[in-house]
């Protein structure tokens, strides 16, 4: 567009003027395929049009500013609702599709502390953390918009057309770059991860394996120079441990709490959320071992295990998990106190 005087002259001029004016060879050039390309964005404008979607050039205010600062951000970008994208705050929160129980009560306390604070939440409408994300975003009243790896045609997986409809319908937004009639495919999800990542200024992963599409975002995040955090998952085998090596690589910081998403961004946090947030993130298993460590100023591990129906293999992962988050403290190895 610089070289050729602006968006017309690419579809106009001849390819040897645009030869001329760019330095691109006429083969590169003709590879564009102007007609067919022109045919295509009259289709996906009269969709547009018929189904109240804007269409959002990377030129357009209501272009989300923090995606024009990534250098293979959209040109633009499909979107229906009534969202405004360049909110001053906003988080992505993404994840594995096959979440563990845990994951549930994470989401729904991180979310909870958003309310009221003008904060969008970006997710990608995929089965497992992204639908609880958006859901709780809409139990608790916070803002969110799903980007989707497909054209805005239909809704994948199709389970979550109604989730999609009350994220409109809340105010929020379904946004994507693709053709309206572009189907889902292992392409499309990795090209879409770089939005999610784009649009925010913190990436939060709450589950993930090794490899995926949240460990993808991650590694894009870092790449935009935007900041991560990662919920540490409990050291055991159940094939969920990319946040631990997130943190690991100091590729991500850790939160334990909302408190440490707000200290990270210096934002201001609701004062009672404030006051609760120590208590964000515990299991139901976890909170049977704190309540068991603070009825004694001190309790040797074999009396953990004789208080409690888990496996001795499991109650030491969840010890070494709550060490972690720093709710307790071991004195010698085997002795045992809250700090809560």
């Amino acid at each position: 567009m610089k070289r050729t005087g602006g968006i017309n002259s690419i579809f106009e001029e001849s390819y040897s003027n645009l030869h001329l004016n760019t330095g691109l060879a006429i083969s590169t050039l003709q590879k564009m395929k102007r007609e067919n390309a022109l045919k295509n964005a009259r289709l996906n404008n009269e969709f547009n049009s018929s189904h109240r979607i804007r269409s959002l050039f990377f030129k357009d205010d209501a272009y989300p500013y923090q995606l024009k600062e990534c250098k293979d951000g959209p040109i633009q970008l499909n979107m229906i609702g009534d969202t405004c994208l360049n909110n001053k705050r906003i988080i992505s929160v993404v994840g594995t599709r096959k979440c563990s129980s845990n994951s549930e009560q994470i989401i729904d306390q991180l979310i909870y502390s958003l309310r009221g604070l003008d904060i969008l939440v970006v997710s990608g409408l995929a089965s497992g953390i992204d639908t609880l994300v958006h859901r709780y975003c809409l139990k608790h009243g916070v803002p969110t918009c799903a980007v989707l790896g497909h054209g805005l045609n239909m809704i994948y997986p199709t389970g979550n057309r109604s989730l999609a409809k009350e994220i409109i319908a809340s105010g929020g937004a379904l946004i994507s770059e693709f053709h309206f009639n572009q189907k889902p495919s292992k392409y499309t999800f990795p090209q879409r991860n770089r939005v999610i990542a784009g649009m925010a200024d913190v990436t939060i992963v709450v589950e993930s394996p090794l490899k995926g599409g949240a460990m993808i975002t991650a590694e894009l995040a870092n790449s935009y120079s935007r900041e991560v955090m990662a919920f540490p998952n409990a050291v055991v085998k159940n094939g969920l441990g990319g946040c631990n090596q997130l943190i690991k690589t100091n590729a991500a910081h850790m939160i334990t709490s909302p408190e440490d998403l707000f200290d990270l961004m210096n934002w201001k946090m609701n004062t009672q959320e404030q006051k609760n947030s120590q208590n964000i993130i515990l299991s139901r298993e976890e909170e049977g071992i704190i309540k068991t460590i603070k009825k004694h100023n001190e309790i040797h591990i074999d009396k953990i295990f004789e208080s409690s129906k888990l496996q001795p293999s499991v109650i030491q992962a969840l010890l070494m998990q709550l060490e972690l988050k720093n709710y307790i403290f071991n004195s010698s190895g085997l002795l045992y106190s809250s700090r809560l």
